[in-house]
């Protein structure tokens, strides 16, 4: 057909009435049960809709969940609705009138999307709301049964839904919902350990709301779950504080539990479009033995075990919008920030489980991070991309490096106060005394540890004329000082450095880093760039003999003379500068 044949004439065109949209009665389990599939962000969703109708409590009792008549009750004590508010606000999906609050705690409202509304049908087939506006003397009942939304052909405007009026007392106030045929098995000692650690995690552990309180009864007795206590984080090993002012500037401040506290502030190679924000991370031990070596401070068993039984519950970092948490970050399995994968290339990384972090974002300063219509996580967008990349320049570029140069020097004023037996020793002649005395490298600025003893192991074959060992360990050397450039200039951008695709998971092959690193040296400061630029020129023969080496076993070298003209050490301190230019 063509674009003629597409026209119609005017006077052939009659109006026969508007036409509307009519909404399905399934939409409801669609907005319900179907899209927040995960029960606790229900639940929390419940509480916060209690916190913004101003309650200084909400109570949440599981009635019989031992039984097929198990039910829920949440009942708080906030302002309460009256009759037009829950014909015209609760009734009505989506609608926008919680910024229309009054505002008498000067709280700031958390829901805004009123799937507290629809939570209710995600947890149990048939809800009874009790209303007791603040100041009335009536209250009001409404009875939903979400069966009949699922009738076929029927429209959410059809169905009625039962509702009473009741005398109260001038005084009472609140709002209680009962829940029941409930969708989901809460008599299970898992499934209430992580309700009570999500409620625990609800606000940060070192910012609790004083004049608000969550108290959750189930029927059976409770299960155990550490209580959060905020004087914990005082165990900290260390504890890192860092702000993010106008997109570029960071400030931040380290305190170990051992020595003094460190304070400065950088700008960043480019401005965040995330907003300023706030991140807080404490880090533990876990063992004594590790703590002693680390910095040499005792713990004794039973605080070590408390610690422990701790993290079990609440380790991680988490993401939390005006003090209420936005899951699933920081869940046991929610390895969001990629440090387990980082911490298993660099041990001054931290892992999940040995630290407690927060992130704090808010709906002022961080407005285009944006929920979900679920409530569970948030919008995929450059923005939460430039609060990831923020945060982890906090671990892997401050709190690594801190840590790196502190726990070194501990490690070597202990190795110098340390009495080594004495060891019966052998004169050898001046030629032999001359040899071990050589060192192959003697690299002094290594990011961390795990280099200096890399440089030892190296030092001793070339002593011993093992010519090979020295270019395989300098291959490890090299090639884990490049994978820890790219990762620590680029931590936001994990493919650069680590093969993530399913099935393989590990890090780069060498020959991909290096062409990675060239590839990059753009975003580098122009002494970097120049550093990257001679890297790659004398890289090559080195990755290619070392590519050769790994694969053929033939292929040797027969002296440690050979070496030389792989200029390792030229390769390994330009290496180190680009490092420490970042």
């Amino acid at each position: 057909m063509d674009a003629k044949a597409k026209l119609i004439k005017k006077d052939q065109i009659q109006e026969i009435g508007p036409s509307r949209f009519e909404v399905s009665g399934n939409l409801i389990r669609k907005l319900g049960r179907e899209s927040i599939s995960n029960k606790n962000v229900a639940i929390l969703e419940l509480i916060k809709n209690s916190h913004d109708a101003h309650a200084t409590k909400v109570e949440i009792n599981f009635n019989d969940i031992d039984t097929q008549d198990g039910s829920i009750t949440i009942l708080d004590d906030g302002q309460g609705m009256d009759f037009s508010d829950l014909e015209n606000k609760w009734m009505r999906i989506a609608t926008p009138w919680k910024t229309k609050l009054s505002n008498q705690k000067n709280r700031i409202t958390i829901g805004e999307k009123g799937i507290g509304r629809l939570s209710v049908e995600s947890l149990g087939r048939k809800t009874i709301l009790h209303s007791f506006p603040s100041g009335e003397n009536a209250g009001y009942k409404i009875i939903f049964d979400w069966e009949k939304y699922q009738q076929e052909n029927v429209l959410v405007n059809e169905i009625t839904n039962p509702t009473y009026k009741f005398k109260k007392k001038k005084s009472e106030h609140g709002t209680r919902l009962d829940i029941h045929n409930l969708n989901h098995d809460w008599n299970d000692e898992g499934a209430q350990r992580e309700l009570l650690t999500d409620i625990n995690l609800l606000n940060p552990i070192n910012k609790p709301i004083t004049d608000f309180r969550v108290i959750p009864r189930f029927s059976s007795s409770l299960v155990s779950v550490p209580k959060v206590k905020r004087d914990f984080l005082n165990r900290a090993v260390y504890k890192l504080k860092t702000r993010l002012v106008g997109g570029l500037l960071v400030r931040y401040e380290f305190v170990p539990i051992k020595g003094k506290k460190k304070e400065g502030h950088f700008n960043l190679d480019r401005k965040l479009k995330c907003g300023d924000t706030v991140f807080e991370l404490y880090f533990f031990y876990k063992s004594p033995k590790y703590l002693k070596d680390a910095l040499g401070v005792e713990i004794d068993k039973t605080a070590a075990k408390e610690i422990v039984s701790f993290l079990e519950y609440y380790s991680g970092v988490k993401l939390y919008r005006d003090n209420f948490r936005v899951k699933p970050y920081g869940e046991p399995k929610s390895d969001w920030l990629g440090l387990d994968i980082a911490a298993h290339n660099n041990s001054m990384y931290p892992r999940n489980d040995a630290i407690i972090g927060m992130v704090y974002i808010s709906k002022s300063k961080n407005s285009k991070i944006i929920d979900t219509t679920t409530r569970e996580g948030v919008l995929y967008s450059d923005e939460f991309q430039d609060l990831l990349s923020f945060v982890r320049t906090s671990i892997f570029r401050i709190f690594a490096d801190l840590r790196s140069e502190l726990e070194y020097h501990k490690i070597k004023a202990r190795k110098r106060k340390s009495k080594k037996p004495k060891l019966k020793v052998v004169p050898a002649t001046r030629s032999e005394m001359k040899e071990l005395d050589e060192k192959f490298l003697d690299i002094k600025n290594y990011p961390e540890n795990f280099y200096y003893r890399l440089q030892d192991e190296i030092d001793l074959c070339y002593n011993h004329n093992h010519p090979n060992a020295v270019f395989f360990l300098c291959r490890k050397l090299i090639e884990n000082l490049v994978f820890n450039i790219l990762e620590k200039k680029f931590p936001n951008d994990i493919n650069l450095w680590f093969d993530n695709r399913v099935g393989i998971k590990m890090r780069h092959k060498f020959g991909v880093l290096v062409k990675n690193l060239h590839d990059k040296r753009n975003n580098f400061k122009p002494n970097a760039k120049s550093y990257i630029e001679k890297f790659n020129g004398d890289v090559g023969p080195f990755k290619k003999e070392a590519n050769l080496k790994a694969h053929y076993i033939f292929e040797y070298l027969r002296d440690k003379k050979e070496l030389d003209k792989f200029k390792i050490d030229d390769l390994v301190q330009l290496l180190i500068n680009i490092y420490n230019s970042i």
